[in-house]
């Protein structure tokens, strides 16, 4: 009897533990899932605010793009929005913007195949197994992560927790059955909490999708669509809306010459006046206007691109050929006008004091790259012209000026050839500045050589006048020597008063000329 009252007490207490447990983690469960809905909720209203701030004033278009984020290794993808308030808006592309990017690489590397002359290998491609449909994302939380991992770990049992209940008596059989309701009851509840959690991420990934990063915070931001930069140093931008003006552009004049154009190597693209054409040389460029033309080839070698160059007159009635080998890529300026002998000034305008850098047609090497260069051309007859270039590294750097002709302005060319007379003035006044040196230092030491013969003169003379009362060989001798410096002196002397005059003079006409 004593022992049925104990066994008694302990199932009551048992029954107690276990509902009160039970309770427990019903609270608990509620809590969550109203703590995960509030903060949901409060995503989803940030989210909506900022979609509704981002879309007001959008106005442009979507375009796919490649990023690079400090501090990483490779770049990603990306459909960008706008560039608002230093914030840069990504979002990730679907599954049909994918497909459009995935068509965009393989069209620029097309083209990069094609531009090199290599033969392009067509490839089919089922365009429909790339477009499967895939099941919709599920935005991983850290409370989705910890209950998927609870739900994995109580839905693995360990081989040696299996209990089959053969043996228990009717206390024990209550309490395993009572343990195993309570636990359907906690894994129902983390299921509806999982589950609505998966449900909100969903939902608030679709109501904000962007990503987002300060703009500084990337390295650059490329156009895959229009193959430019996005430009990182603008706090507001958005790509703008491209409107396709279809017209017909001459890749130069319509003639009746023809041009044969032979590369070395073979294979190579060619360009006129730094136009490309959709040729490949060895190729004849057909129906061409006589005259004077700069013709380019490039081929791409170990991803780096080497060019050549060379400044061709074609002519309607003769046999028109050029063969251009290809050069080490070094950073060129190549410079070509129409008429030839033109004046080149570099980053300085032209004045009375300033000397043109160059004379066309020309090729300068060792030009330090840079993004605006500021080239000056002058020619007498012909309008002045100035041009702001991009040096690109490792590039020819192609720059072709036709000069305009002052036809009736008479007055100005004049004006231009008095501008011409005083520079020559100038130009040899620095020269008779420069020239007066030789002279003044000749002179200078020349009055040295004198005075070094006179000292040795006034030694000699010191000499045999202590002697002078022996006459011998050596008294005579000492003053034959004092004889003949004193006359050596005297002639350098003169020699160096001589020069000294002459440099004086030539500095003095170089001062008046050149200034």
């Amino acid at each position: 009897m004593f022992k049925r009252i104990i066994f008694s007490l302990f199932f009551l207490l048992t029954a107690a533990t276990a509902f009160a447990d039970e309770a427990e983690s019903h609270v608990d469960a509620q809590q969550a899932v109203e703590q995960s809905s509030s903060s949901v909720a409060s995503v989803t209203e940030s989210s909506s605010s900022v979609q509704s701030s981002s879309s007001e004033g959008l106005k442009g278009r979507e375009v796919p793009v490649r990023y690079w984020v400090k501090g990483d290794s490779v770049e990603q993808e990306a459909i960008f929005v706008k560039i608002e308030n230093d914030t840069v808006y990504l979002k990730k592309p679907t599954e049909e913007e994918q497909v459009h990017i995935d068509r965009l690489e393989d069209k620029q590397a097309l083209a990069l195949q094609e531009s090199n002359g290599q033969g392009v290998e067509s490839a089919e491609e089922d365009e429909e197994s790339d477009t499967l449909q895939k099941p919709a994302e599920i935005i991983m939380t850290d409370a989705v992560k910890d209950s998927m991992a609870a739900n994995a770990e109580e839905a693995v049992p360990a081989a040696d927790s299996v209990d089959d209940g053969a043996g228990d008596d009717l206390e024990t059989a209550l309490q395993k059955e009572e343990k195993r309701l309570k636990m359907e009851e906690i894994a129902k509840v983390e299921e509806e909490i999982r589950n609505q959690e998966i449900a909100d991420s969903i939902a608030a990934a679709e109501k904000n999708p962007y990503i987002k990063y300060f703009r500084f915070e990337l390295k650059r931001l490329y156009n895959m669509e229009d193959a430019a930069m996005i430009p990182l140093s603008l706090s507001n931008y958005v790509v703008p809306e491209i409107k396709v003006v279809e017209e017909t552009i001459e890749l130069y004049p319509p003639g009746n010459a023809n041009l044969l154009v032979v590369s070395e190597p073979e294979a190579c693209s060619l360009f006129v006046n730094g136009i490309p054409l959709k040729q490949v040389a060895p190729d004849t460029i057909r129906n061409i206007k006589p005259g004077k033309y700069t013709i380019s080839v490039m081929k791409v070698l170990k991803d780096v691109e080497w060019w050549g160059s060379a400044v061709v007159r074609i002519n309607a009635d003769s046999l028109n050929k050029v063969t251009i080998p290809v050069l080490r890529p070094t950073t060129r300026l190549t410079l070509n006008t129409n008429p030839e002998a033109v004046e080149v000034y570099l980053d300085k305008a032209p004045s009375l004091n300033k000397m043109p850098d160059y004379m066309t047609d020309v090729i300068v090497d060792g030009v330090k790259p840079q993004v605006s260069a500021q080239l000056f051309f002058r020619k007498v007859g012909y309008r002045d012209t100035s041009v702001t270039v991009e040096v690109k590294p490792y590039m020819p750097n192609l720059v072709y000026v036709d000069m305009t002709p002052v036809l009736d302005d008479l007055e100005f060319i004049e004006d231009q050839n008095a501008f011409n007379k005083e520079r020559s003035k100038r130009r040899i006044g620095r020269g008779l500045l420069w020239g007066s040196i030789v002279p003044l230092i000749a002179g200078g030491v020349m009055w040295y050589l004198a005075e070094r013969d006179w000292s040795s003169a006034a030694d000699k003379k010191h000499a045999y006048e202590k002697l002078s009362a022996f006459d011998s060989d050596d008294t005579r001798q000492m003053v034959k020597d004092n004889h003949r410096l004193n006359d050596s002196g005297d002639t350098k002397c003169g020699v160096a008063i001589g020069l000294g005059a002459l440099g004086l003079g030539l500095l003095t006409a170089g001062i008046i000329l050149a200034f």
